[in-house]
């Protein structure tokens, strides 16, 4: 849409007057202003539903932000297609800055599986808002003790791990982490959800979960599962004692990401604008507890490089995964 001009002011036209020869000058009119960015309310879209991780980290990345970036903002729950919907939604505003997708791991797997409007070299990034580490998670007094028994175990027979889907995100990390760790590929046992990953898990029917700490915090604070290693470059505040995967001689990290983007052809200066905007918003104390409080550390927020890098890592590895899986488009 094509920013409105500013009215031009009552008298700043010069009116006609006689000048030499008789001959009539043009009116002057002063340049207008073109409006300032935002001009209406900035959507947040979202393919998650009100009140999940995905919503709740939009809502609170907003606390802040309208002050920030001088205008309102609004999240635009668009469900359906994990990703898709939101993907078509974007797709089909203007280019104008007005509106932000709100990018998960889940939405570069969508794209590599399904031919929609949007790719990934039609993503701008802007800013990350979360690195919730995954965590390599195992049943407590089980056989899997330390990261040498899983590699002994995992080389002769192929371990079984949860999964919430058949192609999700935590499927791609688990064959990242397999092939890091010179694993057997891992069997994957499709589950509803990390709830019903930690049950069976404690009940012995997988040997592993990726899971956040947030998922398993109850199980584990009952001893029934032990965080085995954390798949981050660094150890996270909730689990001091459980070492990285890098510690462990494992080169691979796997997080449950969440950033914003615009899509290319928005005007750079409001790129600039809300890049910087959004990182000021979420390096405030206030959303600094709502990470900490999930588990996440203050390294989770960050610009535009960190943010566009990881997504290019991402999208290398779920191609290559879904082709080893037999799931690509």
């Amino acid at each position: 849409m094509t920013p409105s001009l500013a009215r031009m002011p009552a008298g700043a036209a010069a009116r006609c007057s006689p000048g030499s020869g008789g001959a009539a000058r043009r009116p002057f009119i002063r340049p207008a202003r073109a409006a300032g960015f935002p001009q209406r309310p900035i959507e947040v879209v979202t393919h998650a539903g009100v009140g999940g991780g995905t919503d709740i980290t939009a809502r609170m990345m907003m606390m802040q932000a309208p002050a920030e970036l001088g205008g309102e903002m609004t999240v635009v729950n668009k469900t359906g297609g994990s990703g898709a919907a939101a993907i078509a939604y974007a797709a089909s505003r203007p280019k104008d800055g007005h509106t932000l997708l709100l990018v998960t791991q889940s939405h570069i797997l969508t794209m590599l599986r399904m031919r929609l409007p949007v790719q990934f070299d039609d993503l701008v990034p802007l800013a990350r808002g979360t690195a919730d580490a995954q965590v390599v998670m195992v049943r407590a007094g089980g056989p899997l003790r330390s990261a040498d028994a899983l590699r002994e175990q995992g080389r002769s027979r192929s371990l079984k791990i949860g999964v919430t889907a058949v192609g999700s995100l935590d499927h791609v990390a688990s064959f990242g982490f397999a092939r890091a760790a010179a694993l057997q590929p891992l069997s994957a046992v499709p589950f509803r959800g990390g709830g019903d990953i930690v049950v069976n898990l404690v009940g012995g029917n997988i040997d592993i979960g990726l899971l956040n700490y947030a998922e398993a915090e109850s199980q584990i604070t009952a001893g029934e599962v032990r965080p085995l290693l954390v798949l981050s470059d660094a150890r996270i505040a909730a689990l001091p004692d459980t070492p990285t995967a890098k510690e462990a001689g494992i080169d691979f990290s796997a997080t449950v990401a969440r950033g914003y983007c615009v899509l290319k052809g928005t005007p750079e200066d409001r790129v600039a604008k809300l890049r910087e905007g959004l990182v000021r918003a979420m390096r405030t104390p206030a959303y600094g507890n709502y990470l900490a409080s999930s588990g996440q550390s203050a390294d989770s927020v960050a610009g535009a490089e960190g943010w566009a890098r990881q997504l290019a890592e991402y999208q290398a590895l779920s191609r290559e995964a879904l082709a080893e899986l037999g799931l690509a488009r």
